[in-house]
Formats: structure tokens, C-alpha cells, sequence
């Protein structure tokens, strides 16, 4: 079992999901590691709250499955998990429609349940389901999401439909890039569209599509810490790094207290404004492409409620057009996507707020969230738990030239030895491709280090 001496192999930064992946691939591979991570405790964005019984994820609640990284990840460290419950319903003049089936990547699939869905107005449908007769760009430029889908579908497909299912994953801005988020949609069209009449017939079941560890989302990072301990990392925590330099031949990193910590490698595994702070001291080429990723906003409110103070559907939530005005973006009926994570005769629901509440106060956060139960699902009484977050800054927006700012990283990165760049802001936002980034970032680092 490696131990990190004073100066290990490799020195890890940020101990978020990422770099804590970066870490035990890097710790698996024999080497020493230290990890530095800025606040008090680990796992970033991934945080689950236990109070009063209740169960509530304020940051990703579920994970992909159809990409590996995440649940190969948790079945390696032991982490049972479960699949969600119910499906999706969607809100049109203050009503909830089921979503039409035949979704694929989050835009419609299948003409037919498309034409008879009531979740868009019928003359928006007619136009949609002539997507197929939309002839394709004639030149391969990245364009928007929203210029491909109104391209494609029309703007009533956008304005009710594609643009709630998108927005929720990849921000409200207009920018959003096409190829860096859904590039195999500007290869469906240019095979003949995205929409088919038919199903392509029988195939073999392909599981959940979704996955979440029994206990909660913390469980995955619980379990990556221990399995780092085990291994005899090293882990700092409370610990920000403020810049780093060279150092020989190999880098270091100087921390807010003065004193500083080496390595041969670095692994840079934080959000794109701290990783840009961190790096620019080294090289300003790294720190400029970071430093102009977009990042968002989120704000979210919990309420806790007894079963029969409301009329609870048996879904998994609920999306709201931004063209139905109000203050809520989605609801997740946590405890009914997420079987035991409400005591028993109760639900939990997490209401998520659009970015302009981001700065309202605690209480005027979740009494947005009340409001909006009250109407839709005839909420009654006081709630018995509830429970505002915020993230700041957190959710990197792949906008147009997103794809470029990365090439400039990693031209940049190629010019210093045994550096790598892990993270949400690069090549994927999901946690399947954040632990795939980030064990990349390791094998690139365990490339460059003598055998």
C-alpha cells in the first residue's frame, strides 16, 4: 500500500466526485496520492440530507445507467442501488399531461405518441410530426439547441416540451451548444431525421435507465472515501488551494494558510472558476478557456407533508414550461421516485425553483414551493419538514464554442508534463461522464509517470 510521503506521485485537487474517482484510480494503480479539497467536507454537488426521517438529495438524485461510469463505479466499492419509480408529466395551462412516450435523448422519437399528445397545442403538434420533411443543415457548424429543435420540430415543440426536458440538465440559456451536448442528434438528421412512424420492433430489455444507491447519493461518495483510506491517500480537507506553480520537475500547489503542498503530477479536479483562480499563476493559456465557461444557477426546496394533506399522483414529478410563467422550473416527488426516503405515511417533494430565486430568502423559497403544491396537487396544512438550497455558481453551461474552449485546454495541457484536467465543465455534465473524465485525467497522469 502506497504511502504519500512529503511529496507523493500525484497531488489531487478538488474532492468532489471527480477527483475522488481520479484518486482511486490513481491509488489502484499503486501510486501515492494526496487530495486536497477546500471545504469540510467531500463529494461537491453530491450531498444527501437525513433529517426527521426524511430523505432529501439536494444535488443529483439519480444517476444514468446507459453510461457505465457511475454504476460500474458503485458496484466496484459494493454500493447497492435501486431504480427510480414512475414516470414524468409535464404542465400545460396549469395542467399536468403525461409526457409522450417514445422519448430519445431527451427530444421526441416517435411520431405517433407526438401527434396525440395533449402536453402541446395541436397545431404545434402538426408541425412537429413533419420533422421527418425538415431537409438537414448543408454545412457541419455547431448551432444551438434551441435553433436545431425549432429547426427541426418548431417553436411550439420548443416553447412546451424539448426546451423543459433540456433545460432542466443544461441550463435555460439560448447558447446552449448542439455538439457539445447532443452530438448524436445532428447525426440522426443527417440520416434522415429524428422522428419515426414506427418503433424499430422488439429488442432485448435494456434495464433501468436510471440508478441510485439505497441510503442515498452520499453513499457513493462514503464509499470512495473509505476505499481511499484503505488505500492510503492522503486527504486534506479545509484545505483551498489559491495557486500553483512548478516546481522542479513536478508542481506545487501554495494554500490560503501559506503552507503549500508538492507532487510529481497534478491533477486538477475543480470547478471551472476555482480551477482557472488555481492554474493562472502556471499558465494563463490553461486559466483563460476555464475562466469563460458560463456557470449557472440552481435553487430548490423540499416539502415535507403527511399523504393525506394532498392528492399525491404516482409519478415521478412534473415539468414547467417557462411559458406557463411562475416561480417553479420542476417538481420531483421524491418519496414516490425514491421508494423509503419519507417515513412512512408521509412524501417528500422537491420542488426546484427557476435562477432568479436563487438570492430570495429561505422562507420565501419554500413558501414558492408551497404555493405551487397547493395548486397542483391540493396540498393542505402545514408542512412538516422543508428544507431551501441553493448552488451558486455550480452547473457549467456548455454554450456555443464550448467545444473550442476545450481543444484550447487541451493544447494547453499538453505542454506540461504530467498535468490533467478532471470535471463537470469539460466533457460531460451527468456523473457517468464526470467519473469517465475523471478516470481518463488518471490514466493520463499514470501514462506520463515512470513505470
Amino acid at each position: 500500500m502506497p504511502t504519500p510521503s512529503d511529496r507523493p506521485d500525484v497531488l489531487v485537487l478538488g474532492g468532489g466526485v471527480a477527483g475522488l474517482a481520479a484518486a482511486l484510480r490513481l491509488a489502484e494503480a499503486g501510486r501515492s496520492v494526496r487530495l486536497l479539497e477546500a471545504t469540510g467536507r467531500l463529494g461537491g454537488i453530491v450531498r444527501t440530507v437525513c433529517r426527521d426521517g426524511f430523505e432529501a438529495e439536494v444535488g443529483p438524485d439519480n444517476f444514468l445507467t446507459r453510461k457505465p461510469g457511475a454504476v460500474r463505479l458503485a458496484e466496484r466499492l459494493g454500493v447497492e442501488t435501486r431504480p427510480p419509480h414512475g414516470g414524468a408529466m409535464i404542465q400545460r395551462n396549469g395542467r399536468l399531461h403525461p409526457l409522450p412516450a417514445g422519448l430519445s435523448g431527451l427530444v421526441p422519437g416517435q411520431a405517433g405518441p407526438l401527434l396525440t399528445t395533449p402536453a402541446i397545442p395541436l397545431a404545434a403538434r402538426l408541425r412537429a410530426v413533419a420533422e421527418p420533411l425538415v431537409p438537414p443543415r448543408r454545412d457541419d457548424a455547431d448551432e444551438s439547441l434551441e435553433a436545431f429543435a425549432v429547426r427541426r420540430f418548431g417553436r411550439g415543440a420548443w416553447e412546451g416540451l424539448i426546451e423543459p426536458l433540456l433545460g432542466g440538465l443544461y441550463g435555460a440559456e439560448r447558447e446552449i451548444s448542439l455538439r457539445a451536448t447532443l452530438p448524436h442528434l445532428h447525426e440522426r438528421e443527417r440520416e434522415g431525421g429524428l422522428l419515426r412512424w414506427r418503433s424499430s420492433g422488439p429488442t432485448a430489455a435494456a434495464g433501468p435507465a436510471f440508478a441510485r444507491p439505497v441510503g442515498g447519493m452520499e453513499r457513493l461518495v462514503d464509499a470512495l472515501a473509505d476505499a481511499l483510506h484503505e488505500r492510503g491517500v492522503a486527504i486534506e480537507t479545509e484545505s483551498p488551494v489559491v495557486a500553483t506553480e512548478a516546481d522542479g520537475d513536478g508542481y506545487r500547489a501554495r494554500l490560503g494558510d501559506g503552507t503549500d503542498r508538492s507532487a510529481r503530477a497534478l491533477l486538477v479536479a475543480l470547478p471551472a472558476p476555482a480551477a482557472a483562480r488555481v492554474l493562472r499563476p502556471l499558465d494563463t493559456d490553461l486559466a483563460d478557456p476555464l475562466a469563460a465557461i458560463p456557470m449557472g444557477d440552481a435553487a430548490a426546496a423540499f416539502v415535507g407533508f403527511r399523504t393525506a394533506d394532498a392528492d399525491v399522483p404516482d409519478v415521478s414529478g412534473w415539468l414547467v414550461p417557462s411559458a406557463e410563467g411562475g416561480r417553479v422550473q420542476a417538481v420531483t416527488l421524491h418519496s414516490r421516485k425514491h421508494l423509503g426516503t419519507a417515513p412512512d405515511g408521509h412524501d417528500l417533494v422537491r420542488v426546484f425553483l427557476r435562477p432568479s430565486m436563487v438570492d430570495a430568502a429561505d422562507d420565501d423559497m419554500i413558501s414558492a414551493a408551497v404555493d405551487h403544491l397547493r395548486q397542483r396537487i391540493g396540498l393542505r396544512g402545514t408542512p412538516v419538514f422543508s428544507l431551501a438550497h441553493r448552488w451558486r455558481g455550480a452547473s457549467p453551461r456548455y454554450t456555443m464554442g464550448h467545444l473550442d474552449r476545450v481543444a484550447a485546454l487541451d493544447a494547453a495541457t499538453a505542454r506540461h508534463p504530467r498535468l490533467a484536467l478532471a470535471g463537470a465543465a469539460l466533457r460531460g455534465i451527468g456523473l457517468p461522464d464526470v467519473i469517465a473524465g475523471a478516470e481518463a485525467a488518471a490514466d493520463q497522469i499514470l501514462d506520463s509517470l515512470d513505470p
